[in-house]
């Protein structure tokens, strides 16, 4: 079900050459084969690719003329990011040849009977579980199966033995908070298209997330500064949903993230903006793209300084003259340096 992260190729298989990290790695099955020989290559692919010794089996005597299974990947340093989209198939395995990894999946689609040990266990649509390959079993995957997970290197969350099997012992975690508020709308989204840039920042970002969450599920106290990326992960994804809203602004976040005025300023400490100052700079974003828009000249400018969360149209015009350092009116006659500066303030803000 997973891919080793130990020495960094976590694609292992994902398509011709040696797998690179930070880069998101895809596989499918080649066109122009019937479906026996589909299935073939998908399990010829699989059994190489997984970091557990694993084998593919049909559950049904013929397979599907559609049968048509995908796998992402993107591997960064103690950790992957694996998507899996499986048809209908049945596998088995014998034992974890990366025992120092965990392993944090969310079942998107279709029930699985998986079978642990010797003991069976129908895994249904929406479950977020830390899987263990630790011992022999199979899976069922008999209406197909998607899934999506994190694997991380155990060591980098400082966790013994112990705790790693008392969060494999946990059937269903969906309902924490963390899971339900961060860890699954990030693991909705992992693939867009800038995140092989930002690979080296993810490790961090993981690595606080998982600590976060195992932090609440073994009710371990975590250090602040391992906890850190995570609560500035979360605080970062609700202004970038609410910036458009004339009402955010840096009492709203700390409404929201429970952190004092001094705790939300040390958050953003290391931060190239203040988060006054993102949420000035997504304003100033939206503002540049929808004056790019060909049809801005559609719009009044005060629209667009609405639309893009601004309380008035001075606020607008002073945040792009200080973004730009040109004035608003030369900003809308100059569309490649309108660009320009589009570009520049994406890159300052990540997005």
């Amino acid at each position: 079900m997973g891919y080793s992260t130990a020495s960094g190729n976590a694609p292992g298989g994902l398509g011709a050459g040696e797998p690179q990290a930070g880069q998101i790695r895809h596989y499918a099955v080649p066109a122009g084969l019937n479906p026996e020989e589909r299935f073939e290559h998908w399990r010829t692919w699989y059994g190489s690719a997984v970091d557990a010794p694993m084998r593919l089996e049909k559950v049904d005597n013929s397979v599907r003329r559609n049968f048509n299974p995908t796998a992402s990947c993107l591997g960064g340093p103690g950790f992957s990011i694996v998507e899996l989209v499986n048809e209908p198939v049945a596998g088995y395995w014998n034992r974890d040849s990366c025992s120092g990894e965990i392993r944090l999946v969310h079942f998107k689609t279709s029930s699985v009977e998986f079978n642990f040990s010797g003991r069976s266990e129908v895994i249904s649509p929406g479950t977020v579980r830390f899987l263990d390959l630790s011992s022999g079993g199979g899976f069922n995957a008999y209406a197909g199966l998607g899934t999506v997970q994190i694997n991380i290197d155990s060591n980098l969350l400082g966790l013994d033995e112990k705790s790693v099997k008392r969060l494999q012992r946990m059937t269903d975690v969906r309902e924490n908070p963390l899971v339900r508020g961060l860890l699954v709308p990030w693991l909705s989204d992992w693939q867009r298209t800038d995140i092989e840039r930002e690979v080296h920042r993810l490790e961090p970002v993981v690595r606080s997330m998982m600590a976060a969450l195992i932090s609440s599920l073994l009710e371990a106290p975590a250090a602040d500064d391992d906890l850190k990326p995570a609560r500035l992960a979360a605080v970062k994804k609700f202004i970038h949903r609410n910036y458009r809203n004339q009402d955010l602004d840096v009492e709203a976040v700390v409404a929201y993230s429970f952190h004092s005025r001094r705790a939300l300023y040390y958050l953003f400490g290391d931060e190239e903006l203040p988060v006054g100052g993102y949420i000035r700079a997504l304003r100033t974003l939206e503002a540049l793209d929808l004056l790019a828009d060909p049809n801005s000249r559609r719009r009044s400018l005060a629209g667009i300084a609405e639309a893009s969360g601004f309380k008035t149209l001075q606020a607008m015009r002073r945040a792009v003259k200080e973004s730009t350092g040109s004035s608003l009116k030369d900003v809308q006659e100059n569309p490649e340096a309108l660009r320009s500066s589009a570009h520049k303030l994406r890159k300052l803000i990540g997005t």
